[in-house]
């Protein structure tokens, strides 16, 4: 079956000049998650911003831990989706 990954970047949150930090995951890595799913709290000076699941799958990759400064554009997890297999064998 064949996969796809999906990551999940850090986008322009338009506070410039503000410092972005990790706060905590909220999916634990190996979890299903659906597109929309709360995954990732980051703080932005004083504004806490939840990161939603960009696609339907597996948590497979966190490449940020919590009290980490992030960049906008940065990727911050990988997920696995499988694409359904054709059923018309």
């Amino acid at each position: 079956m064949p996969t796809s990954l999906h990551p999940l970047i850090l986008p322009d949150l338009g506070l410039p000049d503000i410092t972005v930090v990790a706060s905590g995951w909220l999916v634990a890595l190996g979890s299903s998650v659906v597109e929309g799913d709360r995954l990732l709290e980051v703080l932005a000076g004083s504004v806490t911003v939840d990161l939603s699941a960009p696609a339907s799958g597996i948590l497979s990759e966190q490449l940020v831990s919590e009290d980490d400064e992030l960049h906008v554009g940065q990727v911050l997890a990988i997920i696995t989706a499988s694409a359904p297999e054709d059923e018309s064998s």
